[in-house]
């Protein structure tokens, strides 16, 4: 905003005649991320309700005169002090972005779509695989190292997929995944993922992130 610009937005509680001031703090307050300027939004606008409330009363009533005090002092000039107090703030202050461009918005709901439905997959798979163990080893679930046509939303079976495909499970390292495998021809199949953190040296925090991920098939 420019200098001529804030001082112009300074004086818009006296332009509204005060009724616009709970509005002008908001933006302010959305504008610099200050919880000060919004609490200050939120009593002007209280201030501005009851100040209409009772302005309907009669031209000479005690509430009418009332009405005219609030919106005098209070919203005209509390507000006037309270924008020129912050003024200089807003001076050359970028905008906020409203949201993601439309664009990279209908890229990240895309994402989120397709990473939504993998995890469907994997727990459609692991279903099948526990009524149906024979139908989900000809679906060759857990094997994306032989040709299949079924998605099983990216499952590995630890005890059977190579190296490399160890190493396409997100977190996990080259190293890691060679030990595995070291591991699992040294010692036999795994039962369960704790036996990889044990005996493999999985690490705690992978071993949940993998969870979903990984089979233990014999």
């Amino acid at each position: 905003m420019s200098p001529a610009g804030s001082v112009l937005w300074a004086l818009l509680p006296l332009f509204t005649i005060g009724l616009g001031t709970f509005a002008v703090l908001g933006w302010a307050a959305w504008r610099l991320q200050q919880r000060a300027l919004a609490v200050l939004s939120g009593i002007a606008l209280a201030v501005t309700i009851v100040a209409v409330v009772m302005a309907d009363a009669p031209a000479d009533s005690v509430e009418s005169t009332a009405a005219g005090g609030l919106i005098a002092v209070v919203l005209v000039g509390g507000g006037l002090g309270a924008t020129f107090s912050v003024r200089r703030s807003l001076v050359g202050t970028p905008p906020v972005p409203d949201a993601l461009p439309s664009a990279e918005a209908a890229a990240n709901d895309a994402v989120l779509a397709d990473t939504r439905s993998r995890r469907e997959l994997r727990v459609h798979a692991r279903e099948l695989l526990a009524h149906d163990p024979g139908l989900a080893r000809e679906l060759r679930i857990g094997r994306p190292d032989l040709p299949r046509a079924y998605d099983d939303g990216g499952l590995a079976d630890v005890n059977h997929v190579p190296a490399p495909v160890l190493e396409t499970l997100p977190g996990m390292t080259p190293d890691l995944a060679r030990q595995i495998v070291e591991t699992r021809e040294s010692r036999g199949s795994f039962t369960c993922i704790e036996e990889l953190e044990v005996f493999a040296e999985l690490p705690d925090e992978l071993a949940v992130e993998l969870a979903d991920r990984l089979l233990f098939l014999n």
